[in-house]
């Protein structure tokens, strides 16, 4: 059982990915646009739910937003290891 993530979301993703075995995500759509792909997911952990978007181009993530309803949706400008959440998920699911 991994470690419930604070209410305020605070180091939310830095704690999931800590306990990556407790993340589960499933891809609800996929569009692709271009050389842009776009996910969607619905992701849960613990005591949160909510939703991962990610854009990627070329393999690279360019974009992406976690929102787990708790309190302010985490992207990659005000939390650098979401990138590492995305690459995982994305390993993940594709496999």
């Amino acid at each position: 059982m991994g470690k419930t993530l604070p209410a305020s979301g605070a180091g939310a993703v830095r704690i999931i990915l800590k306990n990556k075995e407790d993340l589960k995500a499933d891809l609800r759509e996929k569009t692709t646009e271009g050389t842009r792909t776009s996910y969607l997911y619905d992701i849960f952990y613990e005591n949160a739910a909510g939703t991962l978007n990610i854009a990627t181009e070329e393999e690279d993530v360019v974009l992406a937003a976690l929102n787990l309803s708790l309190g302010k949706v985490i992207n990659l400008n005000n939390d650098k290891n979401l990138k590492k959440l995305c690459k995982y998920v994305l390993e993940k699911t594709e496999a």
